[in-house]
């Protein structure tokens, strides 16, 4: 997470959407979802202040987890923390435009949202060119990307 705030962390505006995308981690974290990926892509992986004129507004990921229930209880959990599963109310609090994927449920059906995810992202919208994505294990270094950012904004308040 360091090297992915260290890459694409060179504006305030960029180090706003990844304090988001940290604090959207560690929520996720909090309720016990630590295991598997993320998969990042969007706007914010690209150079889109130069060739869109423009900042990312967020940053598009698919989280690929299981959940720490069983089953029969997905959905009342669900319910439960659907703060962090309602895909605007996250964009709104974290700048992120999340999904998620359970990697418990039938292995046909993983792989069919892994191919919908891969073939989303691994282009680009307008010219549909190919275009990378950044996988991101759920436990990384995210406490040292935190400090990582904090210096960086240090950095702007102190050339204000």
């Amino acid at each position: 997470m360091s090297e992915f705030v260290m890459q694409f962390g060179y504006t305030p505006e960029r180090r706003r959407i990844l304090r988001g995308l940290l604090a959207f981690r560690e929520a996720l974290r909090s309720i016990a979802i630590v295991t598997g990926f993320q998969i990042l892509d969007g706007s914010f992986l690209e150079d889109c202040e130069h060739t869109r004129q423009r900042p990312p507004s967020d940053i598009d990921l698919v989280t690929f987890s299981h959940l720490p229930v069983p089953a029969q209880e997905a959905r009342a959990f669900l319910g439960e923390h659907i703060a962090l599963f309602d895909t605007a109310g996250v964009k709104q609090t974290y700048s992120c435009d999340a999904y998620f994927v359970d990697l418990a449920k039938d292995a046909r059906y993983v792989v069919q949202d892994t191919m919908y995810w891969y073939g989303l992202f691994s282009h680009q919208r307008d010219t549909f060119m190919w275009k990378g994505l950044v996988t991101i294990p759920m436990l990384s270094d995210d406490n040292q990307a935190l400090a990582l950012l904090e210096q960086l904004e240090a950095q702007d308040a102190q050339a204000a």
